[in-house]
């Protein structure tokens, strides 16, 4: 009798913690197929494969943006007991901040650091959601954009393409556009991230304190209008450079990673205002999608270095969580044969 692969359930039988998956033979095969081909492609392009703990301190990530107030109920945190004293600390819910924290750390040359990792991250997700995710992901500490947004995007193009997936697609935003347009309304930090959670969920911007009816179409423009090509950019400038000149870097950073993907074939579009996570990340930022579904995404995020601590540092990478890959590779071999 076939033995049954259990990577696709992670019902709740009471004998396995919940939200946690058993990967059988099957799923490893694929598992193991989609770890060579990211560390062969990364490899190839000169990024070092590291290894952080699971458990880092809690600081770590909530004075990086990265654990926001609102996501601190996702993360299993506790408190690392040392006699009568002791730190909150949590498993890791994320690979780039302690990239960054050994970085930091450990590098110890002028020359850019091309790091990548195979490892999990834990974040509580409500009922049987899954909270261990395997993930792979690249880090490029000390390169700027835009030569180092350029390499990340035909990193991830030459990663899908050697896991056999097809149509490939680009979504590019920028995080300082609407820092920008916000900065020119002269909001405060909360004010602009309560603006900015009401631009995502389509509320009265115009209401806020602060936010005038300029502003508000300004960033409505960021978020609803995308577009390509050299035209595109040029209208952009024209539209928001008299609101907030400080938004012509981040056109101008977006340009150059459109002509990237124009040079190599690539299909794309520019949502310019839609970056996740208005905290964390500094400039460009991508979601790549196969035949439609979200496959890798990241982004720069220059303050990361410095908000731990530790000297200031062109910083971006991307991530991808190994399993989705290791499914939609299956899926696309499948398609291929039955062509």
């Amino acid at each position: 009798m076939a033995q049954q692969d259990e990577d696709e359930t992670m019902t709740d039988d009471g004998l396995r913690s919940r939200g946690m998956r058993d990967l059988g033979p099957e799923a490893m095969r694929r598992f193991r197929a989609v770890e060579r081909s990211f560390l062969d492609v990364t490899g190839g392009r000169g990024y070092q494969e590291i290894r952080t703990p699971s458990i880092e301190p809690l600081h770590l990530f909530t004075a990086t943006g990265a654990l926001s107030p609102q996501l601190l109920d996702r993360v299993y945190s506790f408190l690392d007991w040392d006699g009568w004293s002791g730190e909150r600390v949590v498993l890791r819910p994320d690979g780039t901040v302690p990239a960054a924290r050994w970085y930091e750390q450990r590098w110890q040359t002028a020359e850019p650091a091309r790091l990548c990792y195979v490892q999990p991250v834990y974040r509580f997700v409500p009922g049987d959601g899954e909270r261990e995710q395997w993930q792979v992901g690249v880090e490029l500490f000390g390169l700027a954009a835009p030569e180092a947004d350029g390499e990340l995007l035909m990193l991830a193009r030459e990663l899908l393409e050697a896991l056999g997936l097809r149509d490939l697609a680009f979504d590019l935003s920028h995080a300082g556009l609407v820092r920008a347009v916000l900065g020119a309304a002269r909001l405060d930090a909360a004010a602009q991230g309560e603006a900015y959670d009401a631009l995502l969920a389509g509320g009265d911007l115009a209401s806020l304190p602060g936010v005038t009816a300029e502003v508000a179409s300004a960033l409505r423009l960021l978020s609803a209008v995308d577009g390509v090509g050299a035209g595109y950019f040029e209208n952009l400038k024209a539209a928001l450079l008299p609101i907030a000149p400080g938004c012509a870097e981040g056109i101008d950073q977006l340009a150059a990673a459109a002509r990237v993907l124009d040079a190599a074939g690539v299909a794309y579009r520019v949502v310019p205002g839609t970056a996740r996570n208005f905290e964390y990340y500094t400039g460009l930022t991508f979601r790549v999608r196969s035949g439609g579904a979200e496959c890798i995404s990241g982004g720069r995020y220059d303050g990361l270095g410095e908000a731990i601590g530790g000297k200031p540092v062109p910083a971006s990478g991307f991530g991808a969580d190994v399993l989705r890959l290791a499914n939609l590779a299956a899926a696309s071999s499948a398609a291929e044969g039955a062509r």
